[in-house]
């Protein structure tokens, strides 16, 4: 069997979604627990993550596959998962896939979303989820950059120095800037995203509502990349992966709701 899966997970605990020796990961977790369901040793199962969240980064629908050998149903599989896993960790959807479902290369789009607290005080129950910024930002200019990210642009200056893709070149289908209260949201829709882009298009969007950088440095950094010039790396407990889509592989039906008062939302 196949298996196509959905977790939600809070990533605060968590150094990202990518097995490392020695520390805490989503992946391993999730390793660990199905090694256990399937009474195999961890090394010979795979839980394939369709992107690998950095550390503190949470996720709504990250999207994983596992391929296995047993007589259990996906759902008795999930509830195995969840039983077996820590409470910031949840399997929300699950459905046998077909042989030909990979979770990262069969996926054509993401959404991801960073979200700032701008208030002189940090909310205690969204620190957590949010980057707080005290001083007060301006939208109108913020949108204006975002702007420019949608397109074909080179990235360069917006990846991290560690990040080993072979190109920059990326597409940004759709980026939104919201304000509701003191909540403002950054949502970004693109095919794919290199490592820290997010959170540095975020940093730079924040610096520009601040009115440190203009709008039109966005334009000038696709032409001559220069990442001392974008804008900080936000930090990760803002950014949260909302969603990742498979025009060839849609899911059947409608998903549970995992609760509409998740503090994630």
């Amino acid at each position: 069997m196949r298996l196509r899966m959905q977790i939600a997970y809070e990533g605060t605990e968590y150094f990202g979604w990518q097995v490392q020796p020695d520390v805490p990961t989503v992946e391993g977790m999730l390793t660990e627990a199905a090694a256990t369901i399937l009474d195999r040793p961890v090394d010979d199962v795979k839980v394939q993550g369709a992107s690998r969240t950095d550390s503190g980064v949470h996720a709504r629908s990250q999207i994983a596959h596992l391929a296995f050998d047993n007589d259990r149903t996906p759902w008795d599989f999930a509830r195995g998962l969840n039983a077996l896993t820590a409470d910031d960790i949840c399997v929300t959807r699950v459905e046998e896939a077909t042989d030909d479902f990979h979770a990262r290369f069969s996926s054509n789009r993401k959404r991801y979303r960073y979200d700032v607290w701008n208030h002189r005080f940090q909310h205690p129950f969204r620190h957590r989820y949010t980057w707080n910024m005290h001083r007060e930002l301006d939208i109108e200019p913020m949108r204006r950059g975002a702007r420019h990210f949608e397109g074909e642009h080179d990235f360069e200056a917006f990846r991290s120095s560690g990040c080993q893709s072979d190109t920059s070149v990326r597409t940004i289908r759709r980026m939104e800037i919201e304000r509701e209260g003191s909540r403002v949201r950054i949502s970004v829709d693109g095919d794919n995203f290199l490592r820290y882009m997010v959170r540095i298009m975020a940093g730079t969007l924040v610096e520009i509502g601040l009115d440190w950088k203009s709008p039109e440095l966005i334009p000038e950094l696709f032409e001559t990349p220069r990442r001392d010039r974008a804008g900080r790396t936000a930090p990760a407990c803002g950014l949260t992966l909302v969603d990742i889509r498979y025009p060839d592989h849609p899911w059947r039906g409608e998903p549970p709701e995992i609760g509409g008062d998740c503090l994630v939302d």
